[in-house]
């Protein structure tokens, strides 16, 4: 039996401090893991879940061991720490002769994953090992013409050699698929996100269009930005889950909707739009204004052909008091032929069926009433109706891609 050990640390305003203690065990036929609070950590004020589901705090003297579920190698608010897409691919290519277990996905994250969790094999503090050696090196040390040539690089050679892979630390920490690389602007965290190889449109001025759309529609969306370096468009947001104060950096606990109901990345299909719902009345602050926001983000998805909201696509923050949803994050609308439109999730009665009929026959699942629901869709359909093609233009989107964008507004534009 193959175990590796590591203490979990939470970022507070004192610092990094110790959680508890996290064990994977990786067997041929049997991956799970164990975790266990420290005492401590149950006895301060400010203590947060590292999984609100499969981690709930417990009372300090109370001895508990959990164990992930049967079919989960690792618990989900630890998962939502390492990176996926873009950041896998990068180890992919730095191991060169194996592939990338669970504990070096989490282990060799840097300090730019997401949420506020660290990693380390002593209590004396979070400590990177990436499997590659010690060549960690800061994002913000690099340019974004630098980081924008290294991400084509990286998308170019089959392996990526030291001074590649000491550049892209800023990147290998990061989920989601697109390229992509953690820097600062005016001293605070931004990420970065580049135009893949194998893109068919130019999809960074796409995704910045569609999310002020998003912000003129009334949604709750991060600041932005698109810049160009080498001729690379690259496309900014602004961290969410930091925020710089005078003296310290607050990183704020991240849960994607996947961990909030300890759903397998494999079976996100099963779940919709009321089970996120249910989540919001379980944890949220404020469940009325959540509740709200996320029925207009399922509409504004079927508005514009976001076909792309799986449950890592809709996070929760601790806001020091409960757990908020995010804002927006990862839309972009996908040109398709057919009329028939689903999202990953399921919508109302009709299951996943991108209509807005069947958005407004599930209102009450978000404590909206039909007259509530309906007006949230009437102003959604008028904004998007009249703003995408502007928007579009405004970010310098050709005549030719906005054609072919024309059909993801179909619902908006045409009559009812």
């Amino acid at each position: 039996m193959a175990s590796i050990r590591s203490y979990v640390f939470v970022h507070l305003r004192e610092g990094p401090v110790p959680a508890g203690l996290l064990v994977m065990t990786d067997e041929p036929q049997n991956q799970f893991a164990t975790f266990n609070y420290g005492r401590r950590y149950l006895e301060r004020a400010e203590r947060t879940a590292v999984d609100p589901t499969s981690l709930p705090l417990h009372h300090p003297l109370e001895t508990r061991t959990y164990q992930t579920e049967e079919g989960f190698s690792v618990f989900g608010g630890i998962r939502d720490a390492a990176p996926d897409g873009w950041g896998q691919y990068l180890f992919y290519k730095a191991l060169r002769d194996r592939v990338p277990s669970n504990a070096d996905l989490i282990l060799a994250s840097g300090d730019h994953r997401v949420g506020a969790l660290a990693f380390g094999p002593t209590l004396a503090g979070p400590q990177r090992l990436p499997p590659w050696g010690d060549l960690d090196v800061p994002g913000e040390y690099f340019t974004l013409a630098e980081l924008a040539e290294a991400t084509e690089r990286a998308q170019h050679v089959d392996e990526l050699d030291e001074n590649l892979r000491r550049l892209l630390t800023a990147g290998s920490s990061l989920g989601g698929a697109r390229p992509k690389a953690a820097t600062e602007i005016d001293g605070e965290p931004w990420i970065a996100k580049f135009a893949a190889r194998n893109d068919s449109f130019p999809e960074c001025r796409v995704e910045l269009a569609t999310m002020r759309l998003a912000a003129e529609c009334g949604l709750v969306v991060p600041e932005l930005r698109l810049e160009s370096a080498l001729g690379r468009d690259i496309y900014l947001i602004k961290r969410f889950d930091r925020m710089a104060h005078q003296d310290w950096l607050e990183r704020r606990p991240f849960a994607s909707g996947l961990t909030m109901l300890a759903a397998h990345e494999s079976e996100v299909s099963r779940y919709s739009y009321a089970d996120l719902a249910a989540v919001i009345r379980r944890h949220s602050r404020e469940p009325k204004a959540d509740l709200r926001e996320l029925f207009a983000r399922m509409v504004f998805n079927i508005l514009v052909t976001n076909d792309d909201d799986h449950l890592r696509n809709h996070g929760f923050l601790w806001d020091g008091s409960g757990w908020r949803l995010s804002p927006l994050y990862d839309v972009v609308p996908k040109p398709q032929i057919g009329l028939e439109r689903k999202l990953v999730l399921g919508v109302g009665p009709e299951g996943r069926a991108a209509t807005l009929s069947n958005a407004l026959a599930g209102a009450a699942s978000f404590n909206l009433s039909r007259e509530e629901a309906q007006g949230i869709v009437d102003r959604s359909r008028e904004v998007v109706a009249a703003r995408w093609y502007i928007l579009l233009t405004q970010a310098g989107v050709s005549t030719a891609d906005r054609g072919r964008f024309a059909t993801c507004f179909r619902l908006a534009t045409e009559p009812p």
